[in-house]
């Protein structure tokens, strides 16, 4: 499970132009939220996974601008406590608080229903929205990403371990679990990697508030089998050949959740699987283009 949130860290991508640059930004209950809007057309909102960013996980993968020439209207945020949107330090402003970010950017920009993709955390945020407010939803997107069950006893252990180690700067026995990728799948990070990957990740995130993040975000996860049952929105998953835990997750939807497709990305692992979702949700979108 904790691969599902951490196998970021490990992503090679440069920080994109965008990071570096001020975006728009709107006050969301008190807290700055920053976004792009980019193209027009029907919108698809884009949420990041955790430690990332729109630049990192959207648009330096190329996947902004492949809905863009595709015709969509692109929203892409960065969650609170992440890129260059504010940063609580109190978990109490994590968790669904990040979910009504959502239904608030929408409201601030007048949009009355969206395609919405999520990555990683993104996706938990993204299941939240469809239990909570499918009437905005067009269709939703998970890309590495599913649903844990009802028991998350061992879950919740896992995120405030996590956050433990977050709040003293050490990510590594997390990096070695973001790696695994089972008998077939790359070989487990070098001890220099997993430093670097330590480092990089420090580099631009603040270990308070990913810790805060950490602990705040367990009640995304809470999801009744009954809610997805009910569902009525289409839903797309996708999931690398190599992420298996990811894999596992949407497993557990299939049956539960109504009109869901399962897409695998050969070849990719949590962290590279990003590029090569562009071209099915895509497809998936254009078959639930609105007249």
């Amino acid at each position: 499970m904790i691969a599902l949130l951490l196998a970021s860290l490990l992503a090679a991508s440069p920080v994109g132009l965008a990071e570096q640059n001020a975006a728009l930004s709107f006050d969301s209950n008190g807290v700055p939220i920053s976004y792009v809007d980019r193209g027009r057309g029907t919108p698809v909102v884009l949420i990041h996974g955790f430690t990332g960013s729109y630049a990192r996980h959207w648009e330096t993968p190329g996947v902004i601008d492949a809905l863009d020439k595709a015709g969509y209207r692109v929203i892409a945020l960065d969650v609170r406590g992440h890129g260059q949107s504010g940063k609580p330090r109190d978990a109490s402003q994590y968790g669904l608080e990040m979910v009504r970010d959502v239904t608030r950017l929408l409201d601030h920009l007048g949009i009355d229903r969206a395609h919405v993709v999520g990555y990683s955390m993104g996706g938990a945020m993204a299941v939240q929205l469809l239990v909570r407010s499918p009437g905005r939803l067009i269709t939703v997107a998970l890309l590495g990403s599913g649903w844990e069950g009802d028991n998350l006893k061992a879950f919740t252990s896992q995120l405030e371990m996590m956050a433990d180690a977050f709040a003293k700067r050490d990510a590594t026995w997390l990096i070695r679990g973001v790696t695994a990728s089972g008998p077939n799948g790359p070989p487990p990070p070098t001890d220099a990697e997993i430093a670097a990957a330590n480092a990089s990740m420090f580099a631009r995130n603040d270990p308070d508030v990913m810790a805060a993040v950490a602990r705040g975000m367990i009640p995304l996860y809470d999801v009744p089998e009954a809610s997805l049952r009910e569902a009525r929105v289409p839903m797309l998953a996708m999931a690398g050949e190599h992420d298996a835990l990811a894999v596992q997750s949407i497993k557990r939807m299939v049956g539960v959740v109504p009109k869901l497709e399962v897409v695998d990305l050969a070849g990719a692992t949590h962290a590279s699987s990003v590029r090569p979702s562009a071209q099915p949700l895509i497809a998936f979108l254009d078959k639930h283009r609105e007249k």
